[in-house]
Formats: structure tokens, sequence, C-alpha cells
């Protein structure tokens, strides 16, 4: 259920440019492969941070937070105030561009 809302939010949000072509700039441009997997994301191979394929079917996000599209969006946008131990840095995105991400996450399988 969570993935068809997240699909469905997916697409009322997407503009001139669908909101996966947003979500792939995003992840590109900040370098998301360097640390994760991220399937269908042609050299996003990382091994450092956890695979991101079936984020929607995931029990918690960053261990700590029930896992939500909100709670991801806010775990994108500042991981040190979701889990101050995260390895992931503050990228700098607007709270837009982390829900696009949120998003598109929420829309892979492994």
């Amino acid at each position: 259920m969570r993935r068809v809302a997240a699909i469905a939010l997916a697409a009322s949000l997407a503009g001139p440019v669908a909101a996966d072509d947003v979500a792939l700039t995003l992840i590109v441009r900040n370098g998301c492969g360097t640390c994760h997997v991220i399937p269908g994301v042609p050299g996003a191979n990382g091994r450092t941070g956890p695979p991101l394929g079936a984020m929607s079917r995931q029990a918690y996000v960053a261990g700590v937070l029930p896992n939500t599209l909100d709670a991801l969006a806010q775990f994108i946008q500042n991981p040190q105030a979701v889990d101050p131990g995260s390895a992931m840095p503050r990228l700098g995105l607007t709270e837009d561009e982390a829900r696009r991400l949120a998003l598109y996450l929420y829309t892979l399988e492994d």
C-alpha cells in the first residue's frame, strides 16, 4: 500500500520533468551511488551505506524512525538530526528535493 501511495504522490508532483528524472538528477549530482547500491542507477554500486532497493519495505529509517515517507525525507535532508552518529553527510537538499528522493526510493525494488 505504501508503494502505491508513493507512486501516486510522485505522479502528482511531476511537472515538466518527471519526478523520477528529478530524483535521478539529484542522485547523480550528490553522488549517492558512491556509498549506496541503487537499483536502476548506472554506477550506483557503493558499499559504504546500505543498499537503497525496497526502501518501502524497511521497518525503520536509519534504524531509528519508523519507516514513513516523511521520516525518510527528514533523514535524507538532515541525517544527523535523526541519527547523530550517521556517516551520511548533510547534502544541503531542500525539503522538496528530499521528499522527491524519498518518493523515488519508495518506488524501487531490489
